[in-house]
C-alpha cells in the first residue's frame, strides 16, 4: 500500500541520534538492542537535556511515521534455527513493492531492508544450509529478481535457558503490545506485576527477546546513508568513528550484536548528510579516511518486518507445553 504523507518530513537533529544511542543498550544499533521501555525521563537523565524535549521528540517520530511500531522477535536459536540475510537485486526499483509481497509468504522470513535503486536484502530464519539454498534458488526464480548474493549467516549468542510455558505466554502477550506497560502485560498474562518484571528482565537481559524497531526513512528530510566499510588491518575502528562524526554529527555505528552485520573486518555506520547532494561527498570523504580500505554506500528507504514466524513458531511451542 502507498504510503500516504500527512505532514512534513522530520528534521532530523543530533538529539535524535542522541537518544537512538541511548535506546540501543550497547550504543550502537544492533538488532537485539532496543529497550522500549526506557522511558522520556531516564534518557533525558542520560542525554542531560529536558524531560520535555525527548518527550516531545518520541512523540514527534510516531507521528511522523518515522517510528511505525516495534516487534518483537524471540532468538531463534531457541528453535535451533538460524538467521541469515540475502542481498537482492531486481531489475527494476519498481519491482521491489511486489517482490516484497511475496518474500513475506515464504517459510522463515522475518525482515528486510529496502534501499533506493535496485537493492534490498530480505533476512530469513532457516533450520539448515540445505533449507537456506533452497531458498535463495527459490528467491531466483521469482518474478522480478536478477541476482541474489551468498547468504551471510547472522552472528548469534546461543540462548543461556529454554523458555518455560509462562515466558511463551508472556512474549506472546508482548507481541501483541510491545510497549504496553508492564503491569497491563501481568494482568493479560494472569500474573503480579512483580513476577512480570522479573520475567521481562530474565527474557532481555539474556537476550531471550529482541525489541526491533520499524523505521521508516521516508519520513525524514535528510537521505540515511548506510557506509559498508573494509579496513586495514590494526586500523582503529573507534578513530574512524569519531572522523566520521566530526564532519558529520549525525551518525550511529552498527554494534557486534546477534544478527546481520559485516563481514571479518567490515564495519558499517548510518549517516545523515545534509541532502542527497552531498552522498557523493560523503563517500569521498570516508573513503579518504587512514585504515579504509574499501567502502560501499546505500540510501536506505525503509524497514519491513514479517511477523508470521515467530506468530507460528511460539503458538507450536504453547501447544507443546499445554
Amino acid at each position: 500500500m502507498r504510503r500516504v504523507v500527512t505532514q512534513p518530513p522530520l528534521q532530523p537533529e543530533t538529539l535524535d541520534i542522541d537518544m537512538l544511542r541511548e535506546m540501543y543498550r550497547e550504543g550502537a544499533v544492533t538488532l537485539a538492542g532496543v529497550d522500549p521501555r526506557l522511558n522520556a525521563t531516564r534518557i533525558a537523565r542520560k542525554i542531560r537535556v529536558r524531560r520535555a524535549r525527548v518527550a516531545g521528540r518520541l512523540k514527534a517520530w510516531t507521528d511522523s511515521g518515522f517510528l511505525r511500531r516495534y516487534d518483537v522477535w524471540v532468538n531463534p536459536a531457541l528453535f535451533g534455527w538460524q538467521g541469515a540475510g540475502l542481498n537482492i537485486r531486481v531489475l527494476h526499483p519498481r519491482a521491489k513493492a511486489e517482490l516484497f509481497s511475496r518474500l513475506a509468504v515464504l517459510e522463515g522470513a522475518v525482515w528486510g531492508v529496502e534501499f533506493l535503486g535496485e537493492w534490498i536484502t530480505f533476512s530469513v530464519i532457516t533450520p539448515d544450509a540445505a533449507a537456506l539454498e533452497r531458498t535463495r534458488k527459490l528467491i531466483s526464480g521469482l518474478v522480478g529478481v536478477r541476482e541474489v548474493d551468498v547468504p551471510l549467516p547472522w552472528r548469534m549468542l546461543p540462548p543461556m535457558r529454554e523458555l518455560s510455558p509462562l515466558d511463551i505466554r508472556i512474549v506472546r502477550a508482548l507481541r501483541q503490545n510491545p510497549t504496553a506497560m508492564l503491569s497491563t502485560t501481568a494482568d493479560q498474562v494472569g500474573i503480579s506485576t512483580r513476577t512480570m518484571t522479573r520475567r521481562y528482565a530474565n527474557l532481555v537481559e539474556n537476550r531471550d527477546v529482541w525489541f526491533v524497531p520499524v523505521f521508516d526513512f521516508r519520513a525524514l528530510s535528510y537521505p540515511v546513508v548506510v557506509l559498508g566499510m573494509t579496513l586495514r588491518a590494526g586500523a582503529d575502528r573507534n578513530s574512524i568513528l569519531r572522523r566520521i562524526r566530526t564532519r558529520y554529527p549525525l551518525s550511529l555505528a552498527f554494534g557486534e550484536m546477534p544478527g546481520p552485520g559485516p563481514e571479518a573486518g567490515g564495519f558499517l555506520c548510518l549517516v545523515m548528510p545534509p541532502s542527497a547532494a552531498h552522498l557523493e561527498e560523503v563517500e569521498g570523504y570516508v573513503a579518504s579516511i587512514e585504515g579504509v580500505e574499501e567502502l560501499e554506500a546505500n540510501v536506505v528507504v525503509r524497514l519491513h518486518s514479517f511477523p508470521d514466524w515467530f506468530d507460528r513458531q511460539l503458538e507450536a511451542l504453547a501447544r507443546r507445553h499445554s
